[in-house]
Order: C-alpha cells, then structure tokens, then sequence
C-alpha cells in the first residue's frame, strides 16, 4: 500500500533502487523476542525485578518491552501503571513507578544516565551479547538493579530474501540499535556483509544521507519508532505490516500489508515494470499522434475518423495497463 499521493513519484524511486537498508528487531527477526533470563544484581529477587521492569515498559511499543510486559502477565503479575513515562528513541525509557524513578535501557546508554556499571557486569553482559541476545538493564534511582537478557528469532523468510535481492543486484544494508555481536550473528545467518550497529535514529539518518551523498537510491525497511526519522530521509520509505509502530507507519511511503518480507523484491520488480509500462504507453501514444498528424495534412484523415482514432488509441494503452494485474513474477 502506497500512503503518499505521489504514486507514480514513490514507484519511480522504488524502480531506481540500488541499495535496501533493513532494521534488525522486528523485520529481518520476528520482532517477537523472548525473556531468557534475568540476572539479579542486587537482593531483589527475580519477580520483583520483572514486576519494576514490565511496570516501567508497560505503554513501551518497542519489541523488548512488549515481551517483558507479556513475560511478567503470563506469570500473573499485576503491574501498576507508571505516573510518568518517557520513550527515549534509541536509548531506553525513563519512568516513575510507585513513586521510585525507573530506567530501562542498553549497556551503552547507561553513560548518558550517569549510571554506573562495574567491569563485572560488563563483561557478563558482553558474554551474553557475544552468544546474540540482546540485554536491556534496570536501574532504580540511579543505581543498577537486574539486567534482561532476550533472544529473537529470524525471521523464515530472511535468508531467502537477501539471496533475491542479491540476484536483482542490490546491496542489502542492516543499521541497527542493537549490539555489535548480536547484529554480525544475523548478517552472517542471512548473507549480508555490510552492517552498523548500536546506532541512535539521528545516526540512522547519517548514513542514509552517506549512502545518498555516494548516488546510490536508499529503501530503508523499519517498523519500529526508531526507524522514523530514516523512514522519511530514504528515497523510498517501507513500513513493515502487521508489526509496524504507528511511527513507521505515518513516517513511511509504501507499507506492506503483512509481515512476510519475501513480498519486497516482487514490490520492486512491479514498480520497474509499471514505469517500463508508462514508457511505453507514451511512445505508443505519441507514435498514433505523429501518425494522425501525417495523415491530416494531406486530408486523409478527418475530423471524425481522427476523433475515432485517438479513442481507439486508448484500447491498447489501457490493455497493455491491465498486464500489471497479472504480473507475478516468482519471488
């Protein structure tokens, strides 16, 4: 589905496309992460760690949160609301709950936080991260509590898709806020070389711009609130279906009416058809009108046999149109 009223604009750029830019959480993975476990790191023990930290994730509409929050409900929890709740795109989210200051985010924004983190701690949580899981901290009033670790599975279709896209000739990019190891893990699963990682959405932005500033044509596919800001620098924005953030998908240009990834190539084959189709609509079209012209000069054609003409003309643009219905290339 295109959201944009500059159709024909969106599918001329989607036909130009030479480098696709995918998020990790939630589009080349299913976006349904799973609680592995969780490290105490202090005596509060497990439930009350996961109680505070799905309390504070409670209206969170990232991927991490939403798993935590159903984690803590299959476990029949009950989880106040916070009195105060604050999304930070790329870093974590601040909240307050039963009057105690929450924070809940990855290793690397915990400096930003002014929160303190011993080598220990680092080290298991680079242990963790080295194994591709994810890992989200707690901390209560500025001080470390428990840590999260989750795991998210490829999606299906992942590996297949990156093999078509490679096939069509283009490169295939993933930009990411997650760690390092856990990203390098994906891209080797499904064959893509070139990978960032740990990036905030301004960088996300930077290098679409970088890409840009090269000539290269930048889709970006994202479904998460991080990925807005991208969304839109891209020449052609894609919001992921089904478990796209209402972010990506007002940000986006075209959105995908479900969530199986193995419709993209199909998406950019039918844009390049549909602008060849355009093409040769026109030289169709302007050929008749050439033709009418040679032959009014010399009074073979009336007005009448022209007005004739020029409706007839119309059967075959319309005809050759309607083959867009029909094309399914396989994917």
């Amino acid at each position: 589905m295109v959201f944009k009223k500059e159709c024909l604009e969106r599918a001329k750029s989607l036909s130009h496309v030479d480098t696709v830019v995918f998020d990790k959480t939630g589009t080349l993975t299913q976006g349904k992460p799973r609680l592995l476990q969780i490290i105490p790191l202090s005596k509060i023990p497990e439930s009350e760690i996961l109680r505070k930290g799905a309390a504070a994730e409670k209206f969170s509409e990232h991927p991490l949160g939403k798993a935590l929050v159903s984690a803590a409900v299959s476990q029949k929890i009950f989880l106040p609301d916070p009195e105060s709740f604050d999304a930070l795109p790329g870093l974590g989210i601040r909240a307050r709950v039963e009057e105690e200051d929450l924070f809940m985010g990855r290793p690397g924004s915990l400096e930003k936080e002014d929160i303190f983190i011993s080598s220990e701690i680092q080290e298991k949580i680079s242990s963790l991260e080295t194994a591709g899981c994810s890992v989200i901290l707690l901390a209560v009033g500025g001080r470390m509590e428990g840590l999260f670790v989750f795991e998210d599975e490829l999606r299906p279709e992942s590996k297949n898709l990156i093999q078509r896209l490679d096939e069509m000739g283009l490169n295939a990019v993933i930009v990411t806020g997650d760690n390092q190891a856990a990203t390098q893990r994906v891209a080797e699963k499904i064959g893509i070389k070139k990978i960032f990682s740990e990036k905030m959405p301004q960088e996300k932005v930077e290098i679409v711009k970088e890409l840009q500033s090269r000539g290269h044509k930048v889709a970006f596919v994202g479904e998460g609130v991080n990925d807005g800001p991208a969304l839109a620098q891209a020449d052609v924005g894609i919001a992921m279906g089904i478990a796209g953030t209402d972010v990506a998908i007002e940000t986006a240009d075209i959105g995908l009416l479900s969530d199986d990834l193995s419709k993209m190539p199909h998406l950019i084959l039918v844009s390049r058809k549909a602008i060849k189709t355009i093409k040769h609509n026109l030289i169709f079209s302007l050929g008749v009108l050439a033709l009418a012209v040679a032959l009014t000069v010399p009074g073979i054609l009336t007005p009448i046999t022209g007005a004739l003409l020029h409706e007839l003309s119309s059967i075959p643009v319309i005809v050759n149109s309607m083959r867009l219905i029909a094309y399914g290339p396989k994917i």
